[in-house]
């Protein structure tokens, strides 16, 4: 009977580990019973089962009988590589740093393979066939043994997971709240980001994921979330999910200082984890391309924790905390890489092609690495994607910021801030005024105006002066750019107009804004599909350092009573009417972007 009892356990023990294994991707709820059951499972049944009774099975064969069996041998064998290499994992751990935890765990992982082809074998029963054992184990050999060293998510995303890792569990990443406690400035700056608010708190990207879905399939919401929401996309959801605030969707499209995150961390842990652009998620990259589409590689399993560190506890955390406190370096260089402060780390993003149709979409890296901000050789004028949207301003001026990033840390005269400030001032302004200060402050760096009138015509000048990129750039044909001119006459009658709001709020036909306009393969534009561009309609931005002259006819100049005064502004807004109308279908509480006057200037010209 005990006999019986060793098989169905050492069964069950096999099964329970396998499921753990991570291609079968068991949701958490499951894995944490599957993982408990076959931890404490194995280590009772090993010590009060298995050990006493292979001990009384091998004397009774070997001593009493005399009876010398190959495969007893080398059952026992990989029984006690097995029985180790399992108490190591359990003792100790296996966090990636340590080779024995890397032997064990493959040690573990495929010496139970063995274990069950000997053990069948050794066994024998009598319906089982001596070739039986040897077809089960190829079987899962064969079929379940990697076979590649890099991990590719999908290809609709470039991004790659190191060390023959397939996907993560949740446990695996960090929920960036438990960064606040050392880095609460830095955390803040964060929480009401561009780069938190990507997901769940950012209606435009939800609707725009589920449009993709729709027209392109669910596996094409990949080629959003490797850019958008990478910790939902590495731990195998398929999908962006809405937060919760108990049975209710959670409203975080006004919610300041990541509320919902940190009301997570204390609750959940780290199972809830759909924070856009993470903590994590920037500082454990390891490697990026400037290919776009999310082409960089990660790396969770490598990172040194400190003892506790993934701890739920209040206690173990706050010894954790003074673990790492105690000797910060260990840490520090876990989350710190010289490739940070190089262009090309954003360009893994800033950079995207069209997965349908190979159309470059954006191109923001190519655009700064072809302009003047790109030059090494002269550091003065060399800026990189950091100089200007991770510097502090302070009346339109780059400040670098003197304090800490670490609390209790020491002073630093140029403090990297995490607004990443880049033209979105609307969703961050919708949390902090703040956040939207910085973006405005950087947008109105941008540009310079100039207008002349001659000849009944009026020809005005914009010239991009401070972006390292052509203006706009990002999703450009979203992004409206473009001059309101008014003119009027020695008796303020209006004698010129354009760049005027229609009453539906959608530009006027006569406004000429700065964008990108995409067509598909028929000429057609593509409107809110911009993935299935193929071909470029029109172009008008402006490349960095250049200037684009628009030019207008008046009226005709017998009729024009002098002298006339000029008006004109560069407007800015960061979607059209028409996409804001497509998104508040959804999101009705989301209020309209206003216009933002970048730059603006008055001219009166008498006749010559």
């Amino acid at each position: 009977m005990k006999t019986m009892y060793i098989k169905i356990f050492i069964i069950l023990m096999f099964a329970t580990g396998l499921l753990q294994w991570s291609i079968f991707d068991i949701k958490w709820e499951y894995f944490a019973t599957i993982q408990a059951i076959h931890i404490i499972g194995s280590v009772v049944v090993s010590i009060f089962l298995i050990i006493p009774f292979v001990n009384k099975h091998t004397y009774k064969y070997l001593v009493i009988e005399k009876i010398n069996s190959i495969s007893g041998w080398l059952l026992g064998f990989t029984l006690l590589l097995s029985t180790i290499s399992g108490f190591y994992l359990f003792l100790v751990g296996n966090r990636g740093g340590d080779a024995l935890g890397i032997y064990s765990f493959n040690i573990h992982l495929y010496g139970s393979f063995f274990l069950i082809f000997f053990f069948l074998y050794h066994v024998k029963k009598q319906n089982t066939s001596p070739n039986m054992p040897v077809i089960i184990f190829a079987s899962i050999l064969s079929t379940l043994y990697p076979t590649v060293s890099y991990s590719d998510v999908g290809k609709l995303t470039l991004m790659k997971l190191e060390n023959n890792v397939s996907k993560y569990h949740n446990e695996e990443w960090t929920n960036s709240a438990k960064c606040k406690t050392c880095h609460s400035d830095i955390f803040d700056q964060w929480a009401d980001s561009n780069h938190k608010n990507l997901v769940a708190s950012n209606p435009y990207y939800m609707v725009m994921e589920g449009i993709a879905a729709e027209v392109e399939g669910e596996e094409f919401r990949k080629w959003c979330m490797g850019c958008h929401n990478p910790s939902a996309l590495t731990t195998g959801l398929e999908k962006t999910g809405h937060a919760m605030d108990g049975n209710f969707l959670a409203n975080e499209i006004f919610e300041r200082g990541a509320k919902t995150l940190v009301d997570e961390l204390k609750t959940y842990g780290n199972s809830r984890l759909e924070e856009g652009i993470s903590c994590i998620a920037c500082h454990r990259i390891t490697d990026a391309k400037s290919k776009g589409n999310g082409s960089y590689t990660l790396d969770l399993t490598n990172r040194k924790k400190y003892a506790f560190e993934d701890s739920k506890s209040n206690l173990t955390q706050w010894l954790s905390e003074k673990f790492i406190n105690s000797k910060p370096n260990i840490h520090k260089k876990s989350y710190s890489n010289p490739l940070y402060k190089k262009s090309s780390y954003c360009a893994s993003c800033h950079d995207e092609t069209s997965p349908t149709t190979g159309a470059k979409i954006v191109s923001t890296f190519k655009e700064w690495e072809k302009s003047s901000f790109n030059n090494p050789n002269n550091p003065k004028e060399h800026k990189t994607c950091i100089d200007c949207h991770m510097t502090y301003l302070k009346e339109g001026e780059f400040s670098p910021l003197k304090g800490r990033s670490t609390d209790g840390g020491k002073i630093k005269k140029d403090i990297k801030v995490h607004y990443f400030s880049g033209s979105n001032h609307f969703l961050s302004g919708l949390k902090s005024k703040k956040h939207e200060n910085q973006i405005l402050q950087l947008l109105r760096t941008s540009a310079e105006l100039d207008v002349e009138i001659k000849n009944a015509q009026i020809h005005v000048g914009v010239k991009n002066v401070g972006a390292g990129h052509h203006l706009p750039t990002g999703v450009a044909d979203f992004r409206e750019l473009w001059l309101e001119i008014t003119v009027k006459d020695r008796d303020s009658n209006i004698v010129f107009e354009s760049g005027k709001l229609k009453d539906d709020g959608n530009l006027g036909e006569d406004a000429r804004p700065f964008m990108k306009v995409f067509g598909d393969k028929d000429g057609k534009p593509v409107g809110l599909l911009f993935w299935k561009y193929e071909k470029l309609l029109s172009d008008t931005r402006i490349p960095a350092g250049k200037r684009r002259v628009e030019s207008y006819n008046i009226q005709e100049s017998e009729k024009l009573k002098y002298p006339l005064t000029a008006v004109v502004k560069l407007n800015f807004r960061i979607y059209p009417q028409w996409v804001t109308d497509a998104v508040k279908k959804m999101y009705p509480q989301l209020p309209n972007p206003p216009v933002v006057e970048l730059e603006k200037i008055i001219k009166k010209f008498p006749k010559k």
